[in-house]
């Protein structure tokens, strides 16, 4: 056989092979692209699904997994405060997937989602503003630092509706979250009367409860006639205070101070401007009361019709009022002015009471301010 023929029997064989290859490869190519795609369903406003968190793999020149989470945000004149609308957002893969979403949805939009519509109440300045997130019998609990200042427009109904709408919202897309309970610095109470709202059943007493128990004191141990509140407020997280009024629209304001305890407050003690007592000094918890025994010794600062400050000592037991002393000082009738006295009362048994410092109106004798100090009492020797 010649090399020129061995040649082209060799080039023909080559030949066969290439275009075997070639469509080998079509055949491939062609299944690969007739595989099926799955394509992601649009998000709409409210939807839920039990596994939002969409897990990826790293991208080039990564080692960290992500997930994908829905945050809603509103979109558009927010006609609606109720109306929300999801978002992606692309965050490092987690077990805690509603934790990851509601950290997102503090941190508010994006400048790209704001271009595109979105707002809320959150913003970078709320960023970092969640503590803790729990799942438990499908309650949904998230606990948030203190943003009342930062969410100042929260306060008004609509405010308040577009608040709760996204954070349920982001909350409840999960299967196994069916009511939440939101909280600040673990006080759920405050959260709700930041917003003017009744808190959850079973969550502590509320502000309406603190202003109940502040005229029901006013009323009944002090003495005022219809005592009309004017204020309320949360000092800390269990100190709440109640601005109260007697006698007139515009009259002096006597400010209870109450602690808050499991289902109920506590008076701790009572103040006006201009009635201040020295001692017995206040004292915040029952070991720090102190002792009193006939005759006491009351002395402060004081500015009152003509200067007289009236001046009586109640015991409490058994959720009884009963006076045991009465009196009278004198402070200023101009400016505030010091005064002191000597109070006699009869001891009653151990216990607590109060020593009352109150102004009468000189119109009709009614009490239109007053300053109470807890005390307690000790049995005498005979």
């Amino acid at each position: 056989m010649s090399l020129l023929s061995t040649h082209r029997r060799l080039a023909t064989v080559a030949g066969v092979f290439l275009a075997i290859a070639v469509i080998l490869s079509g055949v491939w190519l062609l299944a690969r692209d007739s595989s099926p795609t799955t394509l992601q369903p649009a998000d709409t406003p409210g939807t839920s699904t039990t596994e939002p968190a969409q897990p990826s793999t790293p991208s080039p020149g990564t080692s960290h997994a992500t997930m994908t989470v829905r945050v809603f945000f509103h979109r558009g004149p927010g006609d609606d405060p109720t109306a929300v609308m999801a978002v992606r957002r692309t965050v490092p893969e987690s077990p805690k997937v509603a934790t990851a979403a509601l950290r997102q949805l503090v941190s508010g939009p994006t400048g790209a989602e704001r271009h595109d519509g979105y707002w809320s109440p959150f913003s970078k300045a709320t960023a970092g503003m969640l503590r803790t997130v729990k799942i438990k019998d499908r309650v949904g609990y998230a606990d948030f630092r203190d943003y009342r200042e930062e969410l100042r427009n929260s306060t008004s109904s609509a405010g308040s509706a577009a608040l709760l709408a996204e954070l349920d919202a982001t909350f409840k897309q999960f299967g196994t979250v069916r009511s939440t309970v939101y909280s600040i610095n673990g006080d759920v109470p405050a959260f709700y009367e930041w917003l003017q709202m009744t808190p959850p059943d079973g969550f502590g007493p509320t502000l309406a409860d603190a202003r109940r128990a502040a005229r029901a004191f006013l009323t009944d141990v002090v003495g005022m006639r219809d005592p009309v509140v004017r204020a309320s407020r949360w000092r800390s997280d269990f100190i709440a205070t109640v601005d109260v009024r007697a006698g007139s629209p515009t009259g002096p304001i006597s400010t209870v101070t109450l602690g808050k305890g499991k289902s109920s407050f506590t008076v701790l003690d009572v103040t006006t401007g201009t009635i201040v007592v020295d001692r017995p000094a206040a004292a915040i918890t029952p070991s720090d009361l102190e002792v009193v025994t006939s005759p006491m010794t009351i002395s402060g600062r004081a500015l009152a019709f003509e200067g007289n400050v009236a001046v009586r000592v109640v015991a409490i037991r058994q959720g009884t009022v009963r006076q045991v002393g009465t009196g009278q000082v004198i402070g200023g009738g101009d400016v505030m002015r010091p005064f002191t006295g000597q109070i006699s009362f009869t001891n009653p048994r151990s216990g607590t009471g109060w020593v009352l410092a109150f102004e009468r109106s000189a119109r009709d004798g009614t009490i239109i301010k007053a300053t109470a100090v807890r005390v307690a009492f000790v049995q005498q020797p005979a």
